[in-house]
């Protein structure tokens, strides 16, 4: 739901700073700025990095209209400000001082300096840093993308078929998960700050929120010493279970047990097979997946993902089509729901983005976008900083 004129969002009056321009800073503060805080992003001159990553609309670059910026900056404000000279440093520790959460991903010696200039504050706000590898230890300096962060966590490992190389996930879904256990840390700070408790110091290594995530194979290693091997193609012993081809894409079973596996007979018109002795006695069923699969098969490529789906549905069986991106924002639940907004794209167009990934009346709110350095002069001007004073700190090149 959309924002409610006359009721704040449940975050508003919250300053959140976010500084170190990657997608997964920039993807801890988007639920604080579309839940109502004001989230100020502090970026280079140039711009965010992630603001260089595409796709762009038409495949032109631009610094705002990149696919990433526009979903994971919205309702943010943009100050751009070289913060590594002392001037810019100065610009970056008022912010600090006025600010109630803040969220880092720098070099990790840079990340501490930070956060030893956080300590001195009267005040501190909240803190937390997003690392690779935690602010200490003798990896703490290495720098990592979404691939290589997923190999440090035990988790590519098994994401491979048995025998060859391991598998990646689609890109970013590493840093999106990291940038979710982030942000619900920063969450949970700032309520304990909001309780008049001190301000928390909070570190979200990548690697260790990966690797006790929810498809971590390590408890099953823990406990049997043995890395479970992943199987291509349909399960041969447990069918049918997995995806399956339909004439216009695939859709996904878990119809393996009962009482699904009878229903699933009787869904395809063949009731007789449930009672098969080649497909129900478990010493058998292994050995005739092929027997079942020529039955099955055709009934499927006969059909569309969606008849599949109504037709075993109505026989309460546990399947679903698979959609692919082209289909999502137009399924008539999500249409119903209102589950992707249109925004306007800076320069014109528009696009579709995620609604809110939960619902309260009033509480949600995707803003644009901000250019780089929208912001600058209007937030300098809020700290303090006199005409003279901002003029100067542009002309050295400082602020942009």
């Amino acid at each position: 739901m959309t924002s409610t004129p006359g009721v704040p969002r449940p975050l508003a009056g919250h300053r959140v700073l976010e500084v170190g321009g990657s997608l997964p800073v920039a993807a801890a503060t988007k639920l604080f700025a579309d839940y109502g805080a004001e989230v100020i992003k502090v970026e280079p001159l140039g711009g965010a990095s992630m603001r260089r990553l595409p796709p762009f609309p038409g495949d032109v670059p631009s610094l705002d209209t990149g696919a990433y910026h526009v979903a994971l900056d919205t309702g943010k404000r943009s100050v751009a400000v070289d913060f590594e000279v002392a001037s810019g440093r100065e610009v970056l520790d008022r912010l600090l001082a006025q600010t109630d959460l803040v969220f880092v991903h720098l070099e990790s010696a840079f990340a501490v300096d930070v956060r030893a200039g956080i300590r001195a504050l009267a005040k501190p706000p909240a803190f937390v840093a997003l690392t690779e590898h935690g602010l200490d230890g003798p990896t703490s300096e290495y720098v990592e993308n979404d691939m290589s962060l997923f190999a440090w966590t035990g988790r590519m490992r098994n994401h491979a078929i048995a025998g060859q190389e391991p598998l990646r996930y689609a890109p970013h879904v590493a840093e999106m998960q990291w940038a979710a256990t982030a942000s619900a840390a920063g969450v949970a700070a700032l309520w304990a700050r909001a309780q008049g408790q001190p301000a928390r110091e909070i570190e979200v290594s990548g690697v260790e929120a990966l690797s006790g995530n929810v498809d971590t194979w390590f408890t099953t290693w823990q406990f049997l010493g043995t890395e479970a091997p992943r199987a291509g193609g349909q399960s041969k012993l447990a069918y049918p279970a997995g995806c399956y081809r339909c004439s216009d894409g695939y859709v996904v079973f878990a119809a393996a047990g009962q009482p699904f596996f009878n229903r699933l007979c009787e869904g395809i018109g063949h009731p007789e097979l449930a009672a098969d002795p080649r497909f129900i006695d478990p010493a058998q069923k292994p050995l005739n997946f092929d027997g079942f699969f020529a039955v099955l098969d055709p009934w499927l490529r006969a059909r569309t993902k969606h008849e599949v789906f109504t037709t075993l549905q109505r026989h309460g069986v546990m399947v679903s089509p698979v959609l692919d991106a082209s289909e999502v924002a137009g399924d008539a639940q999500a249409v119903a729901r209102g589950s992707f907004v249109e925004r306007a794209l800076a320069g014109g167009g528009t696009t579709l983005l995620a609604g809110p990934p939960f619902r309260m009346e009033g509480g949600w709110e995707a803003g644009p976008p901000p250019r780089v350095g929208e912001h600058t002069d209007e937030v300098l001007r809020s700290l303090g900083y006199t005409s003279t004073e901002r003029l100067a700190l542009f002309r050295a090149g400082v602020t942009g």
